[in-house]
């Protein structure tokens, strides 16, 4: 979710995460009980400080714990499952849910073991979260607990030299590398990290919603990131370890150097597609992209949306733009912009429409809003992110507990193509490309 709409968040139900609003109301206990005033008094303010920072932890390590034994749970269940297809032994007795699980009904899947507490501590030595009394523990906090806790598991399997740490690194890319609608420029702070990654071994994948056939557009977007790579002394096979997954997961290139020529290449299709996607006929996708077309037309109408507004057909994707219109002011050409009630709108209502189409239900689909616009894509970056997982090594491809994706996009239902990301690896929910960069140094300095 972009941080610039965040207006009535909470009242939003589609906008909510469940795992992290129960760890809030977890934490609102403690904050009810110390939430008085000292008069003043600097002996009892610490004192009640450090009582709320040790409840505060106490809470974060309990959820460390259920997140391990959900963990265990899984794996358990997955082998019994396996058993099960092997053997057709359909009186093997299931093993049930892990207790997290019933506790949050919404949960999804954790590919490591999480150090919350150590994560609580080192945020809260930054942001005195526990030193407030008129404001809880909010969801950025919280959110930002979960990223500090991904970064020190990887940093742990890094100093371990274990064969769990990170192997791939992917990004989202507006909001996330750079503001919405801008690019990669050569001053960019996230270029030097990601010249690190790749000098240790780590795979960058740029999986973004932005759909082209041709990698002109790319190179444009990314031209101060792959003018670096090319100008740096990374060997020839690291550089080639940068990629761009577009349209979510139809389009994949390959940094290239050739002389002094250098950018992306495109990889072709029978290189890297999933089993899964192999499977889907033309026809459905044709048919899915016609549905969402006229669904698109029929809302411009219904919502009453301005003639600017422009419904855009791509191969592998179909979206509202908001087009532009004259200011009466300046008497220039600016952008119009929708409502986020009306983007919401659309996004919620094409998703639910074609749930209930039959072709969209023998393929994977994402709807999104970008902030200004809404998009139907073909696939999804849960896929984008698997299908890079073994285009990078087909004999051993990297597992979901070796990869991170980092987007700000994340919100549960509709509107949010990152979600899906969270089926494929470990994630970092970010809200500016400031914080990538702040999360960034910290993994590559190992601190």
């Amino acid at each position: 979710m972009s941080s610039r709409y965040r207006v009535e968040y909470h009242l939003k139900s589609h906008r909510k995460d469940g795992f992290i609003d129960w760890i809030k109301g977890l934490l609102a206990s403690p904050f009810v009980l110390h939430a008085v005033s000292h008069d003043g008094d600097d002996n009892d303010e610490l004192t009640t400080t450090q009582r709320v920072r040790s409840q505060y932890a106490e809470i974060f390590k309990d959820i460390e714990a259920l997140i391990a034994d959900k963990i265990a749970f899984d794996v358990r269940n997955n082998q019994y499952r396996q058993y099960e297809d092997a053997t057709n032994d359909e009186a093997a007795i299931p093993l049930g849910q892990p207790r997290l699980d019933l506790l949050v009904p919404t949960i999804g899947t954790f590919f490591t073991e999480l150090p919350l507490e150590k994560a609580f501590l080192w945020e809260d030595s930054r942001r005195a979260i526990s030193t407030r009394r008129m404001v809880a523990p909010s969801f950025n906090d919280i959110r930002r607990v979960l990223n500090s806790a991904q970064i020190f598991h990887f940093i742990k399997q890094r100093n371990l030299n274990s064969s769990e740490q990170l192997r791939m690194c992917t990004f989202d890319g507006d909001v996330t590398l750079y503001e919405d609608g801008g690019s990669i420029v050569n001053t960019n702070p996230v270029i030097p990290l990601m010249l690190t990654l790749l000098r240790s071994k780590i795979c960058i994948g740029i999986v973004t919603a932005a759909g082209y056939d041709e990698a002109t557009t790319y190179e444009k977007r990314l031209n101060g990131l792959i003018t670096a790579v090319h100008e740096s002394d990374l060997p020839y096979h690291l550089k080639r370890n940068l990629t761009v997954m577009g349209g979510e997961s139809n389009y994949l290139f390959r940094y290239y150097e050739d002389g002094e020529k250098f950018g992306f290449e495109a990889i072709d299709k029978e290189e890297w597609l999933l089993p899964r996607m192999c499977t889907w006929s033309q026809s459905d996708l044709d048919d899915v992209l016609d549905f969402a077309e006229k669904t698109l037309h029929r809302l411009k109408k219904r919502l009453n949306l301005p003639e600017e507004a422009e419904i855009i057909r791509k191969a592998r994707a179909v979206g509202i733009v908001p087009g532009h219109k004259i200011d009466p002011e300046s008497g220039k050409l600016v952008k119009y912009q929708l409502d986020r009630e009306q983007l919401e709108e659309v996004v919620l209502t094409l998703q639910n429409s074609l749930e209930g189409y039959r072709p969209a239900q023998r393929i994977q689909f994402s709807c999104f809003d970008g902030g200004s616009d809404v998009w139907c894509d073909i696939g999804g970056k849960d896929l984008g992110v698997r299908a890079l997982q073994h285009y990078y090594d087909p004999s051993n491809p990297i597992k979901p507990s070796q990869t991170l994706h980092v987007g700000d996009q994340f919100a549960p239902v509709g509107s949010a193509n990152d979600f899906k990301a969270r089926l494929a690896g470990c994630t970092l929910w970010i809200s500016s490309p400031k914080e990538t960069v702040d999360y960034l140094r910290r993994l590559v300095d190992m601190e």
